[in-house]
C-alpha cells in the first residue's frame, strides 16, 4: 500500500502523520506524492506507524525510487 492510499484511507493529515514519525509536513507530502525516498530509518518508523501497511517495497516503484 502507498503512503499515501493509507493516508487516505485512514483519514490521517500529513501533519499529524509527520509528528509521529518524527519529521516534518513538507518530507510527508514529498513521500506521500513519490517526490523523495525516505531514509532507512524514517521508512522504518512509517511501517510502525502505518502497522506494517506501509514498507520499504512500497516505495520500490515510484519514479525516484531504488532503481530495480
Amino acid at each position: 500500500m502507498t503512503l499515501d492510499d493509507w493516508l487516505t484511507r485512514t483519514a490521517t493529515k500529513e501533519e499529524a502523520f509527520a509528528a509521529l514519525i518524527g519529521t516534518s509536513q513538507a518530507a510527508v507530502n514529498r513521500y506521500r506524492h513519490g517526490q523523495r525516498v525516505p531514509r532507512p530509518r524514517v521508512m522504518a518508523r512509517i511501517a510502525e506507524a502505518t502497522g506494517g501497511a506501509v514498507t520499504a517495497n512500497d516505495f520500490h516503484d515510484l519514479p525516484n525510487g531504488p532503481a530495480g
